[in-house]
């Protein structure tokens, strides 16, 4: 799809009532303050929808400048139109040197809205904007004391970082988006399989008052201690709902049961030995089924956890916690402290407030991580080797590295020969132990600056920084005799693995990462087609 298609189309293809843009500028506000990055929406002709509160000096300037005006305006429209022709999130940097990223969500209806976040400039090693904003501004010719000025207040932010926020918001943004017009939720308990789901609840009985929303993530945003967040989360939550009693709860994958990180009115003792196994009691069926639960009065609706419950009112709620379509948490409130039951109105307002919570514990996964998980998050688990995310991350520095500098670096595909047969005949736990041998091979013959990543499957790629391609044949013939020479522990696994290899330099054959990836993988098939057990330079 080109550019001059997409503006072809009608203008604000997105129809009144086809989403609440409305509750869509105030999630945009409080997902954009508690990620600290400016957030816009558009619709798939490429004009925006909901703008960004927050504008830095720059783009005000340029904007203001007729060829900055149309330089802005070409390259948004350029950059929505991608998101949409391919459905995959692209970083880019603009003209004025500002990162930025889309990321296309496909509506319930099939309708296309793209968010756009970013605008901003990847810090240098003091932490501070560098050489890319004097070097993207310098075209429009700004007086020395109007650039002073406007960069007085930006922001930078580290290039990883920026990198991860695409699928930050594939988490957390697309899911509210799509349910803006589809919210399910129900009102009788889940636990009770002779019950049916009732009829859903639409948006437009949200009640207003965003400032308790705004409240809400002003209260969560600023918490860095993990614990801590917890606790702010449901304090907050329960105040806003004018609720006296309630739990946060917060699901274990490996374990399969939901365990109290928060509470408020129950006995604190008690609360942290809680552990609610997924799909049982309450709490446990909101996490298994992913749906919303409110109850009016528990003894009619309920009456068998009537007799365990300490509600004084015996009305709750009790409210999934979401990223995308995984459960992560259930949060919990109880006893409303004017004695009346909850409304339709409360269990709506509740749900919004959810998508915040959900929001901070998800920046809380990406930020505040330890060491540890960091190093899990980027690392392949079978054979410890960097993951294909962090491979591309990498990836992407060093093409802004070269082209900064002029220079150049080599990236090898590598797949290991007849393994699918090798996988087959002697199974998957020798499958794994074979990539495991191959994995350390690999990285033993290469340089500490080197980068070795398990791609996928039996497939592995290496990058090789500063290096031309004649420079890295050395290297790669080094890999491909050091996996040659490896021998199967068990005298029944006879097959020696080989490798075959394609190499491809960055920019002389390609221009763009995917090229550049595209291209060794064509050479380590033409070497596969020769015979195997080779290296080859990829040739157009």
């Amino acid at each position: 799809m080109n550019r001059g298609a997409v503006n072809n189309r009608p203008k604000n293809r997105v129809r009144q009532g086809s989403i609440n843009l409305e509750l869509w500028r105030d999630f945009q506000d409080g997902l954009g303050a508690l990620i600290d990055v400016p957030l816009s929406l558009y619709d798939e002709t490429g004009s925006v929808l909901v703008e960004s509160g927050r504008v830095n000096s720059v783009c005000k300037r340029v904007k203001l400048d007729p060829v900055g005006r149309t330089c802005c305006n070409d390259f948004y429209s350029m950059a929505v139109s991608e998101a949409v022709a391919t459905r995959q999130s692209h970083v880019y940097k603009c003209h004025t040197n500002q990162y930025l990223f889309t990321v296309p969500v496909l509506l319930p209806d099939g309708e296309v809205v793209v968010v756009v976040g970013g605008r901003l400039y990847i810090e240098e090693a003091d932490g501070k904007v560098g050489n890319e904003f004097f070097d993207g501004i310098s075209r429009f010719g700004f007086e020395d004391d109007t650039v002073e000025r406007m960069k007085r207040g930006l922001k930078s932010i580290p290039k990883r970082s920026i990198l991860s926020l695409p699928e930050i918001i594939e988490n957390m943004a697309a899911p509210f988006l799509k349910g803006l017009g589809t919210l399910k939720v129900s009102v009788a308990p889940v636990t009770v399989a002779s019950k049916e789901v009732p009829d859903t609840l639409g948006v437009s009985k949200s009640r207003t008052g965003f400032q308790a929303l705004e409240e809400l993530y002003k209260s969560i945003a600023p918490v860095l201690d993990r614990d801590k967040l917890y606790t702010t989360i449901l304090e907050k939550t329960t105040e806003l709902m004018g609720a006296e009693r309630g739990s946060l709860m917060m699901f274990d994958k490996k374990k399969q049961f939901l365990s109290i990180k928060a509470a408020k009115g129950i006995d604190t003792l008690v609360s942290k030995g809680v552990k609610v196994k997924v799909g049982t009691r309450i709490s446990g069926s909101t996490a298994a089924r992913g749906v919303p639960v409110m109850v009016r009065d528990i003894d009619i609706e309920i009456p068998e956890h009537a007799k365990v419950s300490r509600y004084k009112t015996g009305s709750f709620l009790s409210i999934p916690l979401k990223l995308d379509k995984r459960v992560v948490g259930v949060l919990n409130v109880s006893d409303k402290s004017t004695g009346e039951v909850f409304s339709d109105d409360d269990l709506l307002f509740m749900l919004s407030l959810a998508n915040y919570v959900a929001i901070a514990l998800e920046r809380g996964a990406y930020y505040l991580m330890s060491e540890e998980f960091r190093l899990i998050s980027m690392t392949d688990p079978l054979t410890g080797l960097f993951n294909r995310r962090y491979f591309r991350e990498r990836l992407f520095e060093e093409v802004e590295r070269a082209k900064r500098h002029s220079g150049c670096f080599t990236i090898f595909v590598i797949d290991i020969d007849n393994f699918k047969i090798y996988n087959d005949t002697y199974g998957h736990v020798a499958g794994d132990e074979m990539l495991k041998k191959v994995s350390h091979a690999i990285r033993s013959a290469v340089r500490g600056m080197d980068v070795v990543a398990r791609y996928g499957g039996e497939e592995f790629n290496v990058l090789l920084p500063h290096t031309n391609r004649v420079e890295s044949y050395v290297i790669a013939e080094r890999i491909r005799e050091s996996v040659e020479s490896l021998h199967p522990n068990s005298s029944a696994l006879n097959e020696l693995p080989t490798i075959s290899v394609g190499i491809a330099e960055f920019p002389v054959d390609a221009k763009s990462i995917d090229e550049l990836i595209n291209n060794a993988d064509r050479a380590m098939y033409a070497a596969k087609k020769m015979g195997k057990n080779r290296v080859v330079f990829y040739e157009r």
